[in-house]
């Protein structure tokens, strides 16, 4: 058995500050933090309950992803499903919902204690709930789930804020639910024997669900170690490899909350450990455009050595597939318990070769490309396979799987197909592949198709029709110029800036997948964002990346916003990019070597990404105002490896020496 990952160790305040309240220079005036989600110094966010919207967001790890839920009508509630209770793929789904049926029975002075709707909610990757006093003695609950086993616990407190004694007693409690006849679901409350509690004092006990073989004993639950465990993927978020240094504290707090939701993603399935798409709904799925074009690509950022695996093992089931099955149709999702392909022909192949090769090329890991490089070469030949006589790469649709017509080819698979030629000509000349070569030449040839067939001038913009016969402006159109074409580059952005794609911007929602349909689509967002700050469109790009954190991160979707509510993972990965490709346009040129182009806002004096672990080591990127000029740094190991000073703008490489890698985390 491999040991933990995780230490049990405690996040104390004072860490959490040294994390959050950063000063690196004036900023503009920020907004005071007002809204369903406050952040703190400490880096935390409270929820102050008036019951007028409800509280919805999930928690993951390996064994379990649980939905919690707070509303005036129900109070506090989570609906939980396990996962891998049994080393074979379960027949039912192993479900649990806890509600007040699954409240401990407290008792005050023999009278019992009433908990009903939470006063505060706070999340600092534990969520605890703050009950509004009764009878002078208050209730502070403390859910989070098992990092390790299909267990979640909840550690209850209660404060006698009287000047007099109080007598406690917690009665004890099991039910047990069976699903089918191998699984058990038991919840329980070990009690607490009547005892008093005296003025200013806290009584505190634990109840907590786990899912079980039917014919195993309960778990013993260690409260201290699981507590730990979940305390130190919050102390890696805040703390951790991979952090972001900014003049304005609530993108710093945002960035550190989606960092968390990132590495909380690896889940224990039938074929191993693997990174997938998140959520109650959605879990233990992978497709190929959640966790692989939108999210892999940032997981190398944060040094998390059991996060950096489970995106291998999520590759080796494309690349099992692929060699058992052929690429004829090149899988787009493994989906269930079962991770049985679902879904195809959306371009999944050319988001497989962008998604992987970006992957590789930030890992830094020789080996571990060797061993996909077989997966860049399927995918590669899936999309030469789908070039089309116009040079295009025609799919049946695109991610978001017939919603909107897409016709014989769209701009987004071409897109992809694009960026991933480049990537992968790179990550063949780190490895010595002579395929390189056709690689580019096959990029240069989709370039000059791209441009000619899918260049038009829509609704007043010159910029791209999204397929052929297409006449209203779609929300992807940003594509080309997140893969580094810049033919069309202020069109598309004033395409993008207009009302007829982001009538709701400067409130901070959703840019629309289609103009005149009310759709809108949060992943197009984060790539929106990328996108404006890699164009130089800077002050733009930061004001609304502010409103989109106010109103998404701690708005009432937040902190993890998607477009159904359900936490899936693709958003909590995006907005990294958003600073890492986008605000410091960081772009990997070799397993060991990478351009960036970072644009310094006006008013920030300073901005710095912290511990990178891309590339395989550890690394500073520090980009300083002087005069008119960006002075950028890179330092690793103590040393300065490069420093470079120019106007905003100005692409910097750098290849690191050859020498002993860092050591990855946890």
């Amino acid at each position: 058995m491999k040991p933990n990952r995780y230490c049990a160790c405690t996040l104390t305040s004072a860490l959490l500050i040294m994390a959050v309240s950063w000063s690196l220079g004036n900023a503009a005036p920020a907004p005071t933090p007002t809204g369903f989600w406050v952040w703190d110094k400490q880096g935390r966010i409270t929820h102050t309950c008036t019951g007028t919207e409800p509280l919805v967001m999930c928690m993951q790890g390996r064994k379990v992803v649980m939905q919690v839920r707070s509303d005036a009508t129900n109070g506090f509630s989570y609906t939980t499903r396990f996962f891998n209770v049994l080393k074979e793929v379960e027949k039912k789904k192993a479900l649990f919902v806890a509600g007040r049926e699954s409240q401990p029975e407290v008792r005050l002075n023999d009278r019992p204690l009433k908990i009903e709707f939470p006063a505060t909610i706070t999340f600092d990757g534990l969520l605890s709930l703050t009950y509004p006093a009764s009878e002078g003695m208050v209730v502070t609950r403390t859910v989070y789930p098992s990092m390790t086993k299909a267990l979640v616990v909840e550690e209850w407190q209660v404060q006698n804020t009287t000047d007099k004694r109080v007598v406690v007693t917690v009665t004890p409690g099991r039910a047990v639910k069976s699903v089918g006849e191998d699984v058990a679901i038991v919840w329980s409350c070990p009690g607490v024997k009547t005892t008093t509690v005296k003025a200013g004092g806290v009584l505190s006990f634990f109840t907590s669900a786990q899912a079980r073989p039917a014919t195993e004993p309960d778990m013993p639950v260690n409260v201290a170690l699981e507590r730990g465990a979940r305390r130190a993927l919050a102390e890696a978020a805040w703390r951790g490899p991979g952090r972001l240094e900014t003049p304005e504290p609530a993108l710093n707090v945002a960035f550190a909350l989606q960092k968390l939701h990132v590495l909380e993603t690896p889940i224990e399935t039938i074929k191993g450990v693997i990174t997938h798409n998140g959520s109650l709904t959605y879990s233990p799925g992978v497709w190929a455009n959640d966790p692989v074009e939108y999210s892999s690509p940032v997981f190398p950022f944060f040094g998390d050595a059991e996060l950096n695996r489970a995106s291998m093992n999520m590759y080796r089931i494309w690349l099992d597939y692929c060699r058992q099955n052929g690429i004829v149709p090149f899988p787009g999702s493994f989906e269930g318990p079962g991770l049985k392909l679902v879904q195809r022909e959306r371009g999944d192949d050319a988001m497989v070769l962008y998604g992987l090769s970006k992957f590789l090329l930030f890992q830094g890991d020789r080996a571990a490309a060797e061993e996909l490089w077989p997966l860049i070469e399927f995918s590669a030949a899936s999309v030469l396979r789908h070039t089309t006589t116009d040079g295009i790469i025609a799919s049946e649709t695109d991610e978001m799987e017939g919603r909107y017509p897409t016709g014989k080819a769209n701009l987004s698979t071409s897109s992809l197909a694009y960026g991933g030629y480049r990537l992968a000509a790179r990550l063949a000349r780190a490895l010595g592949k002579p395929v390189a070569a056709e690689f580019d030449q096959r990029a240069e040839a989709l370039h000059r198709a791209i441009e000619s067939y899918f260049g038009a001038e829509v609704e007043g913009f010159k910029t791209y029709r999204y397929y052929q016969g297409n006449t209203t402006l779609r929300g992807w159109i940003l594509l080309p110029l997140a893969m580094g074409i810049t033919d069309r580059q202020e069109a598309t952005v004033a395409a993008l800036l207009s009302d007829k794609l982001w009538p709701h911007r400067s409130a901070g929602g959703d840019i629309l997948a289609e103009s005149g349909r009310p759709t809108e689509w949060g992943r197009e967002t984060y790539y929106a964002l990328r996108v404006l700050f890699k164009a130089g469109h800077t002050e733009e790009a930061l004001d609304t990346t502010r409103r989109v954190v106010r109103a998404q991160v701690f708005g009432s979707r937040g902190p993890y916003p998607d477009e159904d509510a359900i936490d899936m993972l693709c958003p909590g990965s995006l907005y990294p990019r958003v600073f890492t490709e986008g605000m410091f346009g960081i772009v990997p040129t070799g397993l060991d070597s990478f351009e960036c182009t970072p644009w310094l806002p006006k008013a920030w004096s300073r901005m710095a990404l912290r511990d990178l672990r891309a590339f395989g080591r550890s690394w500073d990127l520090v980009v300083e105002r002087v005069g008119d000029q960006q002075k950028v740094t890179v330092r690793s190991g103590g040393k300065t490896l490069m420093t470079g000073l120019g106007p905003a703008g100005k692409t910097y490489s750098l290849t690191f020496p050859s020498g002993r890698k860092s050591s990855l985390t946890r």
